[in-house]
């Protein structure tokens, strides 16, 4: 591929060589076959120097934290090593700049965040070579070649690297936006001499960091606030442990050291001598069922980071009093979030995937004639002692919900 340099040394001596050709001056055809034996002899130089790194060259992508929150300061580490037994020849990498990408996969089983659960967030990921310049694959466009030109001028050189030598950068992430931040495609070039042209050695292999929503809606002492003047405030009992009270007998275990000696069974320590205290059930601790309205008609502008914003509030508020979390949206999602030490983690993480997206038809076939107002809600499974929906459409709870859940239903309306 021609640098930029070389494109325009290159149509510079196409235009020298017509003019000479037309005038008849022979200086100027004289220097377009100059530019054209550099040319020459710049593309034998970078093809061997490809070859040459290919060998040698490995590239360790680590990531050492991989899920920050909207606004935080975060890295991704590169690192280059020289595998080989001589000396590199020099190399660039590409300004890592417009290789990022974000996107919401939802909380699929296909989604990062479940897929990372084998592996620990620091771990680095390493990549063999792969020589993106093979003959087989498709042969890159205009536009993608222009691309690359950009991408390569741009570019980051990297020092001498001798046999067994590192060097190590860090790739700032562009944290601004929530969601699935992905870097990928980020390559590594070898150029001439010259500067004329410029080959592909590999890229690096893809790093992906999850940026959390910031929450809203939450006051001091620790309850999302109404969504306007018009809603209904969250119920004080909502938190409240409701069915078994924690004073009802479930049987007789031996005594253990550290057990309250208020417990204690008299009548068994009279009858055996042994010490047996009574074992009380547990108070079942209260949930909330959150319904989040991702369909696309119901959003415009960033009334969707809005959305998630409150509803990471409610989430969060509700973990904090001890409440499970049944997180559902409108196309047919689920996931239960415990109380417990990562229930933070996990609400913002599953809620950092969420984008505005249409119910699968698939799921929408379903529930055949049904009226869904286009949102498919795994109401099957809601059972929360509180419901509430956050969205931006008035009436949305009685167009989307079925009529069990829409009656115990709190609309929170996101402006």
């Amino acid at each position: 591929m021609l640098s930029t340099r070389g494109a325009v040394l290159g149509f510079g001596a196409l235009c020298s060589a017509v003019a000479g050709l037309v005038y008849g001056v022979e200086e100027f055809v004289f220097v377009a076959i100059v530019v054209a034996v550099l040319v020459a002899l710049g593309a034998v130089s970078v093809w061997w120097r490809q070859t040459v790194a290919r060998r040698a060259l490995h590239l360790v992508v680590k990531v050492p934290v991989a899920e920050v929150t909207a606004g935080q300061s975060a890295l991704v580490e590169l690192t280059v090593t020289n595998g080989g037994r001589r000396r590199l020849p020099p190399v660039v990498v590409e300004d890592p700049s417009g290789h990022w990408s974000v996107s919401h996969p939802g909380l699929g089983p296909s989604s990062v965040a479940g897929a990372r659960r084998g592996g620990t967030a620091d771990a680095p990921v390493t990549r063999g070579f792969t020589a993106l310049g093979d003959r087989s694959g498709p042969r890159p466009d205009r536009r993608a070649r222009a691309g690359h030109r950009r991408s390569v001028s741009g570019s980051r050189g990297l020092p001498d690297l001798g046999p067994g030598d590192a060097v190590t950068f860090s790739i700032p992430v562009p944290t601004n936006d929530r969601g699935l931040l992905t870097l990928s495609e980020l390559g590594v070039w070898c150029e001439d001499p010259f500067g004329l042209l410029a080959r592909r050695v590999t890229t690096a292999p893809p790093a992906h960091v999850v940026v959390y929503p910031v929450p809203a809606g939450i006051t001091h002492q620790g309850r999302p606030t109404p969504a306007h003047a018009g809603g209904r405030e969250r119920s004080s009992t909502s938190g409240a442990t409701n069915g078994l009270s924690g004073d009802e007998l479930s049987g007789l275990r031996p005594y253990q050291p550290g057990d309250r000696l208020t417990r204690l069974h008299w009548p068994s320590l009279a009858r055996s001598g042994e010490l047996v205290v009574r074992e009380f059930l547990e108070p079942r601790a209260g949930s909330l069922a959150l319904l989040v309205d991702l369909r696309p008609s119901a959003h415009s502008g960033d009334s969707i980071e809005r959305t998630i914003s409150r509803a990471a509030g409610f989430g969060i508020a509700a973990l904090e009093r001890g409440l499970s979390v049944e997180l559902c949206t409108s196309t047919g999602d689920r996931m239960v979030i415990t109380p417990d030490a990562a229930g933070r983690q996990a609400m913002l993480r599953a809620l950092a995937l969420l984008g505005a997206a249409s119910a699968p038809p698939a799921v929408v076939r379903r529930w055949g004639s049904r009226p869904t107002g286009g949102a498919v809600w795994a109401t099957g499974s809601v059972l929360g002692d509180d419901v509430v929906l956050v969205t931006t459409a008035a009436g949305a709870a009685e167009r989307t919900l079925p009529d069990s859940i829409g009656r115990q239903a709190e609309t929170v309306l996101v402006p």
